[in-house]
């Protein structure tokens, strides 16, 4: 299921590069492979670090979530730096949205943990 909401989300991404970026220098198809494929290692990675956080193996959990993080910021990476003058607008958008759903993720990965009694010391 999380697989499936993050291609999803993946869609509604490409949608708005397509209209609002691609007139900037950001090439759709190539942010498409790029949003597609980050998706996907993502949300397998993130949910691999989350079990791990689960079975108390904070090695594994760090490297899942190392590739987590590469698959959550590659797509966002791309834009900032294949975007030629992009509208102000453009960074506060990706940037924010980026922090506020990372926040949002953490905030809710530490509160699952709390609640099952898994902190970690």
């Amino acid at each position: 299921m999380w697989v499936v909401l993050a291609l999803l989300w993946s869609l509604v991404r490409i949608s708005a590069v397509a209209l609002w970026l691609s007139n900037y220098g950001v090439n759709t198809t190539v942010f498409a492979i790029i949003e597609i494929s980050s998706s996907l290692l993502y949300s397998v990675s993130s949910a691999k670090a989350v079990i791990r956080l689960i079975d108390r193996q904070r090695r594994r959990a760090m490297a899942w979530s190392l590739l987590a993080v590469i698959g959550f910021l590659a797509p966002d990476v791309y834009v900032l730096t294949s975007g030629r003058s992009l509208p102000t607008i453009s960074y506060v958008v990706i940037i924010s949205l980026a922090i506020g759903i990372a926040t949002s993720g953490v905030v809710a990965l530490r509160r699952r943990i709390v609640l099952r009694g898994l902190i970690f010391r």
